[in-house]
């Protein structure tokens, strides 16, 4: 019988999984502060060769952003809208596509892959129905409404769009009354608030042959005007999840199942789509992850995952959010282009007959994304893919009222994306080395995965402090002795060397920060000169920034020593 993850916590094993991330970067960072006492020379040398690594790794994650920079550029320039309107020419229009931009670097094979693939889809691009979630909890019904409208303004056909927004009982009958009510009133909103209530039939964990019919459900149409739009109410104080984004998501994706049930919908060709109360859908996202969905031979196991562009509230917001999401931003594009190393972060889509043959999320963690990746890495036996496609999904900033407010608020929304490791790695073990099923998965699947999760969190926790604090440790902590050797020397020579590369890399991420994250905020939000100025500083300061970035990263490491576990914040929205 499979435990859930509150009972795992129990046992000793599970407790030293959590552990093990921060006592590995706690470990690490002592063991370089004791060696550059001892043995100054060969911490040098370590940092040389790490440096070194280092700057390979970023020239890799500068060329994959500007590689998915491009494509965004070139995607954006599609007629979707003709495409999607004239079924007979769309070949010709992916060919006449394909030789505009004949020559560029992995371009002619990916459309021709596409148009091969478009020839043999099985799924008929206007049998696609989508349904998008928001899990939401106090967030002001002004911020619901703006992302509400993108969806309605996406160009997509209205017919083929559910919404469900999943409130939490806990907030309150009065204060959620009050948000349906401000949403109800837009004349372009198709509003209904209903909910299937027995909870035996909800949390079946077998949706796929679940029989189930609901007059409530079946009686909502959706018309080509308006956006139809439905309601539900996460009960508080369910057993056996934790309060978070999780558990009330998870409510909301079953509901849905249960609504494609009444509605005679195939789950097979419906994508659900995860969303925050402040996700601004760009134009023809809708047309984009259809596209993808549609020429993915292996739809029905895998996931979707759009560009991420923090760019809502960017000038509005202060410095070091900015940075935050200028950096979040490139870092996201940097993996969209990396084969195999998409993950599912924050906004995704996928078939909702993925998400009942997975039993949807798992609802007593906080970083719900990456373990509903695991989940189905798991479930399909190493056979799962993460496909990026070039819709956007646009999303705010931190805000505040108040500078102090503004630190506070992004140190707890890093702190809990940092917290998605200290979950996720013993809940990754567990599933592939513990439980009997995961040894159906690749040995070579397993072992690169669970690198990939371990190693990025700690070098997030290390990296930061190592190369801010790292190179001056040996020469401040070694013998006068040591500072006379060629080994310092050379420590001192390659540190210059690599903040003259640092600067190479910094004035490419920053022209993408100005023009893309910059230029996608302008389109929203008034600017003037002094915006820009200012936004040029911030980029010329980010080095400083990434200081700052690995503290919350060892917090939430240590927490996870600790057993402290991290409680869901949500972080405001204005």
């Amino acid at each position: 019988m499979e435990t859930s993850i509150n009972q795992d916590r129990q046992t000793l094993r599970y407790r030293l999984l959590e552990s093990s991330l921060g006592l590995s970067s706690l470990i690490f960072l002592s063991v370089i502060v004791v060696l550059s006492f001892y043995k100054p020379t060969v911490i040098a040398l370590f940092l040389i060769v790490y440096s070194f690594l280092w700057v390979l790794k970023l020239t890799l994650n500068t060329y994959f952003t500007l590689y998915t920079y491009r494509q965004l550029d070139r995607w954006n320039s599609f007629d979707w809208q003709f495409f999607f309107d004239n079924p007979n020419s769309r070949i010709h229009t992916l060919e006449n596509f394909r030789d505009k931009y004949d020559g560029k670097i992995d371009w002619e094979g990916k459309i021709s892959q596409d148009i091969k693939l478009l020839d043999k889809s099985t799924v008929c691009f206007d049998e696609v129905e989508h349904i998008t979630i928001f899990s939401i909890y106090n967030e002001p019904a002004e911020v619901l409404i703006r992302s509400l409208r993108c969806i309605f303004e996406s160009g997509y056909d209205l017919r083929k769009i559910i919404v469900f927004v999943s409130q939490e009982e806990r907030f309150g009958d009065h204060p959620n009354e009050l948000v349906r009510a401000a949403v109800s009133k837009e004349v372009w909103i198709n509003s209904h608030n209903i909910k299937e209530s027995d909870l035996d039939v909800i949390y079946s964990n077998d949706h796929t042959n679940l029989e189930y019919t609901s007059e409530l459900f079946a009686s909502v149409e959706s018309n080509e005007k308006q956006l139809t739009l439905i309601f539900t109410q996460h009960p508080k104080d369910l057993p056996n999840e934790i309060r978070g984004k999780a558990s009330n998501e998870d409510w909301g994706g079953r509901q849905a199942s249960l609504y494609i049930k009444s509605k005679g919908i195939h789950p097979e060709k419906t994508i659900l789509t995860s969303l925050d109360a402040d996700s601004h859908l760009g134009k023809f996202f809708f047309h984009h992850l259809t596209y993808r969905f549609c020429l993915s031979p292996d739809r029905l196991q895998a996931a979707f995952q759009p560009v991420h562009n923090y760019s809502n509230n960017f000038f509005r917001t202060s410095i070091w959010p900015r940075q935050i999401a200028a950096q979040t931003t490139l870092y996201n594009m940097g993996q969209q282009a990396i084969n195999g190393e998409t993950p599912i972060f924050a906004i995704y889509s996928l078939s909702m007959s993925v998400l009942q043959r997975v039993d949807f999320w798992e609802r007593q963690v906080i970083a719900e994304d990456s373990v509903l990746h695991i989940k189905c890495i798991d479930h399909f036996k190493g056979k799962f893919h993460v496909y990026p496609f070039y819709g956007v999904f646009e999303g705010d900033a931190v805000e505040g009222d108040d500078y102090l407010e503004v630190i506070k608020t992004q140190y707890q929304q890093l702190q809990r994306w940092a917290w998605g490791g200290v979950e996720g790695f013993p809940y990754m073990i567990r599933r592939f080395f513990f439980d009997s099923r995961g040894k159906d998965i690749d040995l070579r699947i397993r072992l690169r995965m669970t690198f990939l999760q371990f190693t990025n969190h700690f070098f997030w926790a290390t990296s930061p402090i190592l190369f801010t604090l790292g190179v001056y440790l040996p020469g401040t902590l070694g013998s006068f002795e040591f500072r006379s050797t060629q080994a310092a020397q050379n420590l001192a020579l390659f540190s210059q060397y690599f903040t003259i590369l640092s600067m190479l890399f910094l004035g490419i991420f920053s022209y993408i920060t100005i023009v893309y994250i910059g230029g996608s905020a302008e389109k929203n939000q008034p600017t003037k000169t002094y915006h820009w100025l200012l936004l040029g500083l911030s980029c010329l300061l980010s080095p400083l920034f990434f200081v700052f970035m690995g503290i919350p990263a060892i917090d939430a490491q240590i927490r996870g020593i600790t057993g402290k576990y991290l409680n869901y914040i949500v972080t405001p929205k204005k």
